[in-house]
């Protein structure tokens, strides 16, 4: 699209901050919202969708703006935490938290140097491929769906996290496909008892869902209702958003939305140092320190507020390099 939508970045700051909070100690904080707070991402990329040029070149464009400022992140993460290893170099290659599911001991973790929410943009890459083959083929799009669906159950079955998200990148790509679907049939103007009955079905659906966390192939207790939870909680998050517009807080999360990529991939960067100082400061705090205390609660806003503002710098400054901004496609 050639004109922003102030909304969709409000949707996407409003993202960008539920992820840096579910790695800070203020996670407890974020429950009702762990169904969608990834998903918004996928559906707000189908949402602004728009056909230029064949799948090849349109998945080229893509791949660029995501694998430059990938390999780019990594770099800036190895320097500012020391951590340089062959390990590390294939952790990058293979782009997953770790090789096999989270329940399985003894595991084998990649990304370790405050990197691993990267995980993300090598997702994006593969879920851009997979969405495009059912935009540019659209009339085959049950039969594709339909495989879509087979190939993210049966990967669910896979003893190993495959690599760049590729075993969960079939549903991702639906999610994306979703939020184009919502702008296509003008979803936003639903008439609010819809807005009230989805929001009943959100909560409903959130209450059996279980645990969940995409980058690591957990689905809950269904994949189902995992993908109703991340459509639904998306299209509200992206509805609630538009009444942010020319507010004071729609205008400091549009600029977190539009900064999203630079916070998201080095937030680890500015939460491990702000942990450590709550640790010497907080006289109630310690890195073992139960979850649920006043004190971790305020070392999470500590380190949510440092993950943002530093993001949110380290963007500006990129972004103001003429070198820089077109090495990373800004």
């Amino acid at each position: 699209m050639e004109k922003r939508l102030d909304y969709v970045d409000i949707a996407k700051g409003i993202g960008i901050l539920l992820v840096v909070c579910s790695h800070s100690d203020a996670l407890p904080l974020m429950w009702l919202l762990m169904g969608m707070f990834v998903p918004v991402f996928y559906f707000c990329s189908g949402y602004t969708f728009s056909c230029k040029g064949t799948l090849s070149e349109a998945f080229v464009r893509h791949f660029r703006k995501l694998f430059v400022p990938y390999l780019f992140f990594n770099a800036l993460l190895f320097l500012a935490f020391g951590h340089f290893s062959l390990r590390e170099v294939a952790g990058v290659c293979y782009s997953r938290y770790s090789l096999f599911p989270l329940d399985i001991s003894p595991n084998v973790k990649f990304l370790t140097s405050g990197n691993y929410p990267m995980w993300f943009l090598t997702s994006m890459i593969v879920s851009y491929l997979l969405f495009y083959v059912i935009v540019y083929h659209e009339r085959y799009r049950w039969w594709i769906l339909s495989a879509y669906a087979v190939a993210t159950v049966a990967f669910m079955y896979c003893p190993i996290l495959l690599p760049w998200s590729i075993d969960t990148a079939f549903l991702t790509a639906v999610f994306m496909y979703t939020g184009m679907l919502a702008r296509r049939h003008n979803a936003m103007s639903w008439n609010i008892w819809w807005i009230v009955l989805l929001a009943f079905l959100y909560v409903g659906i959130h209450c059996i869902a279980g645990d969940i966390n995409l980058s690591v192939r957990m689905y809950g207790t269904s994949v189902a209702f995992y993908f109703l939870l991340g459509s639904v909680g998306s299209f509200l998050l992206l509805w609630l958003s538009r009444f942010l517009e020319h507010t004071l807080a729609g205008s400091l999360f549009t600029l977190l939305g539009r900064h999203s990529l630079t916070i998201f991939s080095v937030e680890m960067a500015f939460i491990v140092p702000a942990k450590s100082l709550c640790e010497y400061v907080l006289p109630g705090f310690a890195a073992d320190a139960p979850a649920g205390s006043e004190w971790t609660y305020v070392a999470g806003l500590v380190e949510i507020v440092f993950a943002l503002m530093g993001g949110w710098l380290l963007s500006v400054v990129l972004h103001k390099s003429r070198f820089l901004s077109r090495l990373l496609q800004f």
